[in-house]
Formats: C-alpha cells, structure tokens, sequence
C-alpha cells in the first residue's frame, strides 16, 4: 500500500474530527478553532486529488476569511467568556436526521458518479493554470464584471456602515 492513501484517510480523519469538534464543543471559540483542522484537512485532500486551485481557494476563503471573522466577531462583541460557551440547541432530532439524509445523498452521488468509477478525476482537472488561462482568455469580461460587482457592494456596504453610525 502507498503513502497516498495513507495520506488521504490521515486527512479525512482530521476532516471529520474536526468537524466533530466543531459541532460538539460546548464553547464557541473552541468550536472555531477545530474548524481550522477541518478546513485544513479538506485542503489536504484537495492538494492529494491534484486541485491545487481548489486548495489554496479553501485555504484563502475559508481559512483566511470566514474563519478569521468569526473569531473576531465572537471576540469583538464584549461578551463574557460564560455567554459564549452558554448554547441552546433546539431541534436537534431534526438535525440529525437531515446529516444523515445528506450524507446518503452526497454518498450515492459520489457513488454514481464518472470519477469513482474510473478511479478519480482526469489528469489536469482542477489545475490553477487552466482555470486562469480560462479566466483571463474565454470568460476575462464576466471575471471583470464579478470584481467590480463585488467593489460596489463593498463600498454600499462601507456606506451603509458610516451612515448608521452617525
């Protein structure tokens, strides 16, 4: 047996206590630090499929935005560490029965689907420089568009901020 699956079921284990922890951890800034080795281990397993592009996306936007505001948004609001760790948890039957419903869902998906039947996805998918020469050559007026879109959103919402403020 090689190092690669080896790696990989390293990395789902990670993936999955983590998420574990996330969930069931009775404080919520402990909660947001086991979600950094779940998103840290679904990047691993991104880098092992060979979509470095999706790896570094994860690291930078989950990582590096969602999971760094959430920790400043919990530590910003001036609660007490008691607050924080105090949670309610209502409609938790139904919760679990909608994971394992999704679970079934996204298993019978991956099961039916062309790259577990071949072994995986086909050399070269997922690559940072294919989706740039995309980016930049065929799709250069949407990505445009996108980034201007999101500016002005960012600004109306600077905006908006200043003028409660006030």
């Amino acid at each position: 047996m090689g190092a690669e699956p080896i790696l990989f079921w390293t990395f789902a284990a990670v993936t999955i206590v983590g998420g574990l922890m996330a969930v069931f951890l009775p404080r919520v800034v402990h909660a947001i630090f086991s979600l950094l080795l779940c998103f840290g281990g679904v990047a691993a397993v991104y880098v092992l499929a060979g979509a470095d592009f999706l790896a570094v996306v994860q690291m930078v936007v989950y990582v590096g935005g969602v999971l760094v505001l959430m920790a400043f948004g919990i530590l910003l609001t001036g609660r007490t560490a008691e607050a924080l760790g105090k949670k309610e948890v209502k409609h938790r039957k139904v919760g679990i029965v909608l994971s394992v419903l999704l679970f079934f869902g996204l298993w019978t998906a991956i099961r039916e689907s062309d790259a577990f039947a071949t072994g995986g996805a086909p050399s070269g998918a997922g690559t940072s420089a294919g989706i740039g020469t995309q980016l930049l050559t065929d799709f250069v007026v949407p990505f445009e568009f996108a980034s201007l879109l999101l500016l002005v959103a960012m600004v109306g919402a600077a905006y908006l901020v200043r003028r409660t403020e006030r």
